[in-house]
């Protein structure tokens, strides 16, 4: 069982949508910042998006990016963690989609390259090659299977026609057909001197494979697949040599122990030099990119980028600072103008962006996040037939969007406000609320401004780990999971109407509470004192139980959020990674939602407005809409 850091979520919305299932994911846009008065920030957005249609995922899905590539007008940042694609525009760093779902076969994508209308990416957990159209994203294929003997695949490379791609446990290079994913040959064997093929490179005529355990670079011909060299020796000093480009007449090899490059000669794999030294910055150097006349070297350690002549191996500058947004720099691409470089954020996290920096000059030209929509463990979800409400649990915010487009009206922060691990919400279109799990209190909002209202505290509401709220017109109802009780408030006043506890009401870790305009309706997660899996069912009017829902054919897997449309509930189970749907009238199970479609990625807070649904997915940070019938 996961902590008590959990939610809830409400709503009654209005609106028309039409569904369709699909993963792929469309939104959003960028957003200006600005300050009131009370140093609490508000960041709203004026780009039109398109109107949501179909299962959307909201944000910008970079989760531990450790790979890119440019194709023309496009960058794809593959996402390791998140079994998923990011494609941005390669002009203002717009998302373009979020590519993922069980399809594609994602799984620890580790590298992609682009081929003009196709792009590939090798999946080193899956032991396979997903193939995607660059123009929509669609899936061409998953190539895989034990002819190809992919054995931990960990870097791919184009050459026109064919495909290369470096086995890292298999000692191998496994060659396919760019036009139809055929096999053409797998190249293995100790004459090769392969050994943890690490990256792998071409420029149509040869193919260049580092080998970090071999210290050495093994040369390939491009149309046969024979062997061409081996280069190693320690004149080349390499140590561990992780990352290699070409451009034109030499080869740039990374080596990430010996801090340094190694400059060959793509004719004779001569060494032209070796460049190291403390000028450089060199610190971990784990990728590199040529852009014609420079050459740029990601330090991860370092969070710099070493920007060198290619000419002379001359050092031009280190790239470094705060500006620059650098968090374990993970990868690197370049067009002769720009080059962007992915930050993966290392074993703590953080990162998940890309640093766009001028090829010119080397200055940073913009960060592209998703903070702009200020999503960090998203725990509560609320709609109010105009707007959709998210309470961030670790941002201490509140994120407004468009009910109808999904586009961002606002990122609602600020110590003023008192958001102290907020992680349930409610609105009823004129005011929002939010509990506070950590400070034991409740927010409340203005929804047409944002402007605080008041903040509810103190010993005498009973409020102790608020997980959740919702509104009964003109009440408001919050359930405390640690004490195993409910506090109905004044909406009006904020003044306490009643505390609810006691064994009978069956009350197991509280975590969510909805109304459904006659009843309220409790999901209980289960604690120490009380296993849960179960729903409590009270009258609104006397605060007196009406029932108790359990039992398996339920689907209850820590049920961690509640809503109602009109004539159902809806129920969220976060470890089942499903919803179950209930009779309003009857309390009687209708069905239990599951499936890969869905993305359902430990769900844990859900909206309906009786047509449609919206799932906020804790470790997946989006949101999954759904049709309701």
């Amino acid at each position: 069982m996961r902590s008590d850091f959990r939610l809830f979520s409400r709503t009654v919305v209005v609106g028309a949508l039409s569904l369709s299932l699909t993963l792929v994911t469309l939104a959003l846009t960028s957003a200006v910042g600005a300050a009131g008065s009370n140093a609490s920030q508000v960041s709203r957005s004026a780009t039109p998006v398109t109107p949501l249609s179909g299962v959307k995922v909201l944000g910008w899905g970079f989760n531990e990016p450790g790979a890119i590539t440019l194709g023309g007008t496009h960058l794809w940042v593959v996402n390791a963690a998140g079994n998923s694609v990011t494609e941005l525009s390669a002009s203002t760093g717009a998302l373009v989609r979020v590519i993922r779902g069980s399809s594609y076969r994602f799984n620890d994508p580790i590298a992609i390259t682009s081929g003009g209308t196709h792009l590939w990416v090798a999946n080193a957990s899956g032991n396979s090659v997903t193939e995607l159209s660059a123009s929509t994203g669609a899936l061409v294929r998953v190539i895989s299977g034990s002819r190809y003997r992919f054995n931990e695949p960990i870097a791919i490379t184009s050459g026109g026609t064919h495909l290369w791609v470096a086995n890292a446990r298999g000692n191998s290079v496994t060659e396919l057909s760019e036009t139809t994913g055929a096999l053409v040959r797998v190249i293995r064997g100790s004459s090769y001197g392969f050994d943890e093929p690490m990256a792998i490179t071409s420029d149509g005529t040869d193919v260049w494979v580092a080998n970090p355990s071999g210290n050495s670079v093994t040369e390939l011909s491009a149309s046969t697949g024979a062997l061409v060299k081996v280069i190693s020796g320690s004149r080349y000093r390499f140590n561990e040599p992780g990352a290699i480009t070409s451009g034109g007449t030499h080869l740039w090899v990374v080596n990430a122990r010996g801090n340094s490059v190694t400059e060959l000669s793509a004719s004779t794999g001569a060494l032209v030099r070796v460049i190291r030294g403390s000028r450089y910055g060199f610190n971990e150097p784990d990728a590199i990119t040529s852009g014609g006349t420079h050459v740029w070297v990601v330090n991860q350690r370092g969070n710099s980028v070493t920007e060198l002549s290619a000419s002379n191996g001359a050092l031009v500058k280190v790239n470094s600072g705060s500006s620059y947004g650098f968090d374990w720099p993970d990868a690197i691409t370049s067009d002769g103008t720009h080059v962007w470089v992915a930050n993966g954020g290392g074993l703590l996290g953080g990162g998940n962006s890309v640093t766009e920096l001028s090829e010119t000059t080397g200055a940073p030209v913009k960060v592209i996040s998703a903070s702009s929509y200020g999503f960090n463990y998203p725990l509560g979800i609320t709609s109010d037939g105009t707007h959709v409400w998210v309470a961030n649990a670790r941002g201490n915010s509140v994120t407004e969007l468009s009910e109808t487009s999904g586009a961002l009206v606002k990122v609602i922060r600020g110590p003023s406000y008192g958001f102290d691990w907020p992680d349930g919400i409610t609105s009823d279109g004129t005011h929002v609320w939010a509990a506070n799990l950590g400070g034991n209190s409740v927010t409340e909002l203005s929804a047409s401004t944002g402007a605080l209202v008041r903040v509810i505290s103190g010993s005498s509401y009973g409020v102790d780990d608020p997980d959740a709220i919702t509104l009964s017109g003109t009440n408001v109802w919050v359930s405390s999971s640690v004490d195993n009780s409910v506090t109905e408030l004044s909406a009006s006043t904020g003044a306490l109407v009643e505390l609810i506890s006691g064994s009978s009401y069956g009350f197991g870790g509280p975590i969510a509470i909805t109304f459904d305009g006659t009843d309220v309706w409790v999901a209980n997660s289960g604690n120490v004192a009380n296993s849960g899996n179960s729903v409590t069912e009270l009258s609104a009017s006397t605060g007196a139980l009406v029932k108790v829902i359990s039992g398996s054919s339920y689907g209850f897997n820590e049920p961690d959020a509640i809503t109602s449309g009109g004539t159902h509930v809806w129920v969220v189970n976060y470890d089942g990674n499903s919803v179950t749907e209930l009779s309003e009238t009857t309390g009687a199970l209708v069905k239990v939602i599951r499936g890969s479609s869905y993305g359902f990625d430990f769900p844990d807070a859900i909206a309906s407005d009786g047509t449609h649904l919206w799932v906020a997915n804790e470790v997946g940070d989006s949101v999954t809409e759904f049709s309701a019938s």
